[in-house]
């Protein structure tokens, strides 16, 4: 006999920053099943992108537009939780009309290793940041990032550690705490259409504080304590689930699932109110 599947349910999840807390009520519960590992020899089976119809081409990039969209508010999170009063925004271009995003890339990551010794006098990473590249329509391609706890650096030096052409240091203009996150990532869901489908569009150091998750079911104490919050939206939409009733079998069809989502904003960001953000 095989291994008994294992797995555990949810049906609330909760996403905390320092200012928003998100709920979100499903409403079938979503199952994580912790399987055997997959026959390799099958994964190998799996066509390339570049193996695929056009069709299938067509949906594997909606599917990975969909996840960085998501993913813009994943990063808007994570501005929220790392945001200081050191927190700078840079833009990188390159003189040169550099078309490749592998050649780009590297330039950038040697950028972020000589600037991190610059500060840090160590070869141990320690600058906190996030980045993603544009392409503009000439072909292009820029980058911005977020350096999180940055220390002053001159504009002059800060270009010549980047060397390959220009800098611009953006201004945050933002009007409450809460917004912060939501202005920062609008810059890393730009022209996800124009990304290539084979390269990773983000990049942010592994030291970054992260928001807080909490899966677990919906009780009354949790209502009650909703119900006392400072809730600012309220969201109902339709997602595909696996259809729970047919996992045991071996099958894994989707069907259409109920969502509440709660926007909370906690109280210590009241103090810089501006107009709701509703990124949902």
């Amino acid at each position: 006999m095989g291994k008994a599947k294992k797995c555990f349910a949810y049906n609330t999840k909760i996403i905390e920053t320092p200012t928003i807390k998100e709920v979100y009520i499903y409403e079938n519960p979503i199952y994580i099943h912790s399987t055997a590992k997959h026959n390799p020899t099958e994964s190998n089976k799996r066509k390339t992108f570049d193996e695929m119809s056009a069709q299938k081409q067509y949906d594997s990039l909606k599917r990975k537009q969909k996840h960085y969209e998501q993913t813009r508010w994943e990063i808007a999170r994570i501005v929220d939780c790392n945001f200081d009063n050191r927190t700078k925004f840079v833009t990188l271009t390159f003189q040169e009309n550099i078309q490749d995003i592998t050649i780009t890339n590297r330039k950038f990551k040697y950028f972020i290793q000589r600037l991190n010794y610059y500060i840090h006098q160590t070869k141990t990473q320690l600058l906190k940041y996030i980045a993603t590249w544009e392409k503009q329509k000439r072909g292009a391609i820029h980058y911005h990032v977020i350096f999180f706890d940055f220390p002053y650096i001159a504009k002059e030096k800060l270009q010549n550690l980047w060397s390959h052409g220009f800098i611009k240091i953006n201004r945050i203009d933002v009007d409450s705490k809460e917004n912060r996150g939501r202005y920062l990532s609008k810059y890393f869901a730009k022209d996800l259409d124009l990304k290539e489908h084979k390269k990773k569009a983000f990049f942010k150091s592994q030291n970054l504080k992260m928001p807080i998750i909490t899966k677990t079911f919906f009780t009354d104490d949790l209502l009650h304590n909703l119900s006392s919050e400072n809730i600012i939206y309220t969201k109902r939409y339709s997602q595909k689930v696996y259809n729970s009733n047919l996992i045991l079998a071996g099958n894994y069809p989707l069907k259409d699932s109920n969502v509440i989502y709660i926007k909370i904003r906690k109280e210590d960001a009241k103090a810089e109110r501006g107009d709701p953000a509703e990124y949902s």
